[in-house]
C-alpha cells in the first residue's frame, strides 16, 4: 500500500489517547522558523533600542583593554587578573543580550506545542540515518513546502532589502560631508533600524509556519477506522474478558449471598416466585438487612439452605415482593417497610415461643403503594 493510499484511509482526526501517546514520546508540534523569527527581532530591538550605551560600554572596555601598565608587563599575576576582569565586564554587558535571547527561544518554541518533557525524544533513532528515506523527505510534499517558504523568504527579505537600501541611499551620500564619528554613528543607526524592519519581516513570514505546522502535526496523527477500533478496545477492554469478569463477580457476589443465608433470622417468600433473606441485629441501632434475594430457581435454593439450617421460611407475597423490588442486598430496608417487617419479626419470635398463631402476618395493606409490583412481575 503507498503512503498517498494509507493517507487518504487515515481520514479520522487522532484522538486524545494517541495525542497524549505522541506527547509522551516526544512528539509535539514545534516552529523551529518561529523560534528564530523571534529570537532575532528580539536581539535586533534591544540593540536598537540600547545601542548607544552598548558602544559606550564597548568603548570603554576597549580602552581599557589597550591601557597596559608597565608593571603589568613583568608581572603574569597582574596580567591574569586584569583578563580575567575583562572577561567578567564583557560578559555583563552582553549578559542581558543573553537572556533576552534565551527568553525568547524557549517562550517562541513552548508558545506551539507547550511545554513536554520526554527521554524518548533523546533516543537514537536509526531510520534517521537511511539514505533513501532522506531523500524520499526532499521530493516529499513537505519538503515542496520548505522550498516554497524559503523561496518566499528570499524574495520577499530581498525584495525589502531593496526598497531600504533605495531609501537610504541619499543618506549615504552625506555621510563623506560628516565626522568620522558621526558617520560612524549615523551608518550605525542606518543599519539598525533596516535590520528592525527586516526582523519584523521575517517575523511576520515566518508567522505563517506556525499554522501549517500544526496542520502537518495532526495531520500525522490521524487515524484510521482500523486504528480507532483497537484503541478503543484497548482503552474499555476486551468485551468477552469484560463479561467473563462481570460473570465471576456475579458468581462471588451470589456465594457470598448464600453463605449469609443460615445466618439470616428469617425468609420470607411468596409461594412460587420470591424469596428474601432478612437478618436484625438486635445489639445494633440498625434496622433488619436484606443478606439475600432471588427469583425463581435462586429463590428455591435460598429456602432450601434455609430449611437445611433451621432457619424459619414464611410465606408473606406482598411483603416478598417489596423488598425483593425495593432493597439491594446488604443494604437495610426502607423506612416505609419498618412496620411490615416488624410484624413479619415478631410473628417469628413469637413462633419460636409455640405462640405464632398470636401474632398476625404482615398483609399488602401494610405495604405502602407502589412498593409491591403486584404478582406475576
Amino acid at each position: 500500500m503507498s503512503q498517498q493510499d494509507d493517507d487518504l484511509e487515515r481520514e479520522l482526526p487522532a484522538s486524545e489517547q494517541k495525542i497524549q501517546k505522541a506527547r509522551e514520546e516526544g512528539n509535539v508540534p514545534r516552529s523551529r522558523e518561529l523560534g528564530g523569527g523571534v529570537v532575532l527581532l528580539g536581539a535586533v530591538s534591544m540593540l536598537y533600542i540600547t545601542g548607544a550605551s552598548f558602544m559606550e560600554q564597548s568603548e570603554r572596555l576597549m580602552r581599557n583593554g589597550l591601557m597596559l601598565d608597565r608593571n603589568h608587563a613583568f608581572d603574569s599575576k597582574s596580567m591574569g587578573l586584569q583578563w580575567s576582569s575583562l572577561l567578567e565586564s564583557s560578559l555583563w554587558i552582553l549578559l542581558p543580550l543573553f537572556v533576552l535571547v534565551v527568553v525568547a527561544g524557549v517562550g517562541s518554541n513552548l508558545a506551539v506545542g507547550g511545554w513536554n518533557w520526554s527521554t524518548k525524544s533523546m533516543e537514537p533513532k536509526l531510520s534517521k540515518l537511511n539514505p533513501i528515506k532522506g531523500l524520499s523527505n526532499i521530493f516529499s510534499s513537505n519538503g515542496l513546502m520548505e522550498l516554497f517558504k524559503a523561496i518566499l523568504k528570499t524574495v520577499v527579505l530581498g525584495f525589502t532589502g531593496y526598497l531600504l537600501i533605495k531609501a537610504d541611499l541619499g543618506h549615504f551620500t552625506q555621510l563623506s560631508a560628516m565626522p568620522l564619528e558621526t558617520a560612524m554613528i549615523e551608518t550605525g543607526r542606518i543599519v539598525m533600524f533596516d535590520s528592525l524592519i527586516l526582523s519584523v519581516v521575517y517575523l511576520g513570514l515566518v508567522s505563517i509556519d506556525v499554522p501549517y505546522q500544526l496542520w502537518k502535526y495532526y495531520k500525522g496523527l490521524r487515524m484510521n477506522l482500523e486504528e480507532l477500533k483497537r484503541e478503543s478496545k484497548e482503552s474499555d477492554g476486551d468485551p468477552h474478558l469484560k463479561g467473563k469478569i462481570r460473570s465471576l463477580q456475579r458468581e462471588a457476589a451470589r456465594k457470598r449471598m448464600m453463605a449469609a443465608v443460615p445466618n439470616a433470622d428469617v425468609v420470607v417468600t411468596n409461594p412460587t416466585h420470591y424469596s428474601v433473606a432478612l437478618k436484625y441485629d438486635k445489639s445494633g441501632n440498625g434496622a433488619p438487612t436484606v443478606v439475600a434475594k432471588g427469583i425463581g430457581p435462586l429463590a428455591f435454593k435460598i429456602r432450601e439452605i434455609a430449611k437445611e439450617n433451621k432457619v424459619p421460611t414464611v410465606e408473606a407475597p406482598p411483603l416478598a415482593r417489596a423488598l425483593y423490588a425495593n432493597v439491594e442486598v446488604e443494604r437495610e430496608i426502607p423506612a416505609a417497610l419498618y412496620t411490615a417487617v416488624a410484624k413479619l419479626l415478631a410473628y417469628v419470635y413469637a413462633l419460636a415461643e409455640g405462640m405464632g398463631h398470636t401474632i398476625d402476618l404482615p398483609t399488602d395493606k401494610d405495604i405502602p403503594t407502589g412498593m409491591d409490583p403486584g404478582p406475576g412481575q
